[in-house]
């Protein structure tokens, strides 16, 4: 059984390896390929090699008329594949990425409240990459501490078990639409024509499951999902197997950020359109 995943694991990541290379679209009812503007030069010489295939084949006697009208066919058609490519320009746009990251050190949530507010406290075993976390969460927020859609904070309940916490910059920040906007404002169409702008984002998802009880994250926010309060605690003074140390858990500093809104559901109910990060990050 080993052997068959191993198998088609390998497939699976030369399929995606070729797809990184080349992909296939339909625009206006015509399959066309969609390749990167560095193997421009390369399909050049190709088309260039072709038309000087058919030039001398013109000199080549074929024994009965069909091969050599057969012969002119197959280099038509090898022609129009060509001429059918899109060449596309590719910009990557980096989301703040954590200098110091151990998921490892991640140990458990916590949550407390009052009369009008929720806190929801990241617990760390390590307190630099309590902080570090912190600070990647402040850079997707531009450094305030607010969040108004710069930063997703989403708590799936996978089973009657466990749910897992994910957390991640948004495309809505304003570091990607103006950044987009200005690589669409450089890339001139009338310079660039036959050739088209794809802009990737690469980012980091936070993300890590937990048990499930009445007292968790999970069960405690289900019905309150706006205004909560985020903060990272140091737990380098906890002991699990000694409940005594468990009050040993303090904040890292007094700094926190304001979530007004986060989303708190069951996996079933989560959409690829909506939820695309939590619903195709299915943690183990």
């Amino acid at each position: 059984m080993n052997i068959i995943r191993r198998f088609f694991r390998r497939i699976q990541v030369k399929v995606h390896y070729w797809r990184s290379k080349f992909d296939i679209v339909i625009q206006d009812k015509v399959p066309h390929i969609k390749i990167g503007e560095t193997y421009e030069n390369a399909v050049k010489w190709i088309l260039r090699t072709i038309t000087v295939i058919g030039i001398a084949s013109s000199l080549i006697a074929f024994p009965v008329w069909y091969y050599s009208l057969a012969f002119s066919i197959v280099l038509f058609l090898i022609e129009q594949v060509f001429e059918q490519i899109i060449f596309t320009r590719t910009v990557m746009l980096v989301q703040p990425l954590p200098q110091n990251w151990d998921g490892s050190k991640w140990t458990s949530m916590y949550v407390a409240t009052d009369d009008t507010n929720i806190f929801l406290g990241f617990r760390f075993s390590d307190k630099s990459v309590g902080t570090d976390f912190f600070n990647t969460l402040l850079a997707w927020n531009d450094g305030k501490k607010v969040n108004d859609g710069n930063i997703q904070l989403t708590l799936v309940q996978e089973d009657k078990h466990k749910y897992s916490v994910h957390i991640y910059p948004t495309v809505q920040r304003a570091f990607v639409r103006e950044n987009l906007k200005q690589q669409e404002r450089d890339f001139d169409k009338r310079v660039n024509a036959g050739k088209e702008l794809s802009v990737l984002v690469a980012q980091m998802s936070f993300c890590k499951v937990f048990p499930m009880s009445r007292t968790c994250a999970y069960a405690i926010l289900k019905d309150r999902t706006e205004n909560v309060y985020v903060q990272i605690y140091d737990t380098s003074k906890v002991d699990n197997n000694d409940p005594s140390t468990y009050y040993n858990a303090i904040p890292n500093d007094a700094q926190m950020i304001l979530f007004k809104q986060i989303t708190v559901c069951h996996r079933r109910d989560l959409t690829r359109d909506k939820n695309t990060m939590e619903y195709y990050n299915v943690p183990k």
